[in-house]
């Protein structure tokens, strides 16, 4: 997982590269052996995601408090955790999770490009009303596909806030790609402003955050080293 960065550099401690290493493949190991036919199972160690795998998963979403660039702020979290736990199914088997609303406001868990029932597919509005307040809603669905994918909050700016996470499902016979072991990389953003400003400033104003804008110095200096031609075409680029 790549942690969040400020622009200044990580604020949370990593470990050494050995650590994190042995980690990885501690984790890749004890998900191997994890029986399927069993309730998951977690798994938590210094640089490797926490991982539940097998058939059945309770899931509860809620805030947390977080601090990614020195400010503290609320986040929304899956199990305590953004993002939230590794998920890891099985090609042929039918998963059962369990998603409890620990917050004030309705929330949901949208299942990215994963084959189902549309009343399974966790968007309010369309497939289903949504997970009110204290409310526990139960996904259930045959898993018809191998890969990898992805999770995340279909309500308000919940995404935006840190409810998403990431998704494996080994495929039902032998894995037609041989490896040691695998590496789950999960790029995010982070902004300590809250994400319905984000989006209203850039509906009025699509580079409302474009920080390098070129200026009329500039552009002068930029004529004077390549040219008006290519200056000129450069801002129209």
């Amino acid at each position: 997982m790549k942690p969040y960065d400020s622009g200044t550099g990580p604020s949370i401690p990593m470990p050494s590269r050995r650590r994190f290493v042995q980690s990885l493949a501690l984790g890749s190991a004890a998900a191997m052996l994890g029986p399927w036919n069993k309730p998951a199972w977690a798994l938590t160690s210094p640089g490797q995601p926490t991982v539940l795998s097998g058939t059945e998963f309770a899931l509860e979403i809620a805030e947390t408090p977080v601090n990614f660039t020195g400010a503290a702020r609320l986040a929304t979290a899956v199990n305590g955790m953004v993002p939230g736990p590794l998920l890891r199914w099985r090609e042929g088997t039918t998963v059962t999770l369990r998603v409890t609303n620990r917050l004030r406001t309705s929330s949901s868990i949208h299942w990215h490009g994963i084959l189902l029932p549309f009343v399974m597919d966790g968007v309010p509005g369309i497939s289903f009303p949504g997970i009110a307040p204290g409310e526990t809603f139960v996904y259930r669905f045959p898993v018809r596909q191998s890969g990898t994918y992805w999770y995340h909050s279909h309500s308000g700016f919940e995404e935006q806030t840190g409810l998403y996470g990431p998704l494996v499902i080994d495929p039902a016979g032998p894995d037609p790609i041989r490896a040691e072991r695998d590496y789950v990389v999960m790029l995010n953003d982070w902004t300590d402003e809250n994400p319905a400003n984000v989006f209203a400033h850039l509906k009025k104003m699509g580079d409302y955050y474009n920080r390098g804008e070129p200026t009329v110095p500039d552009f002068f200096a930029d004529v004077s080293k390549m040219g008006l031609r290519r200056a000129l075409a450069s801002r129209k680029m």
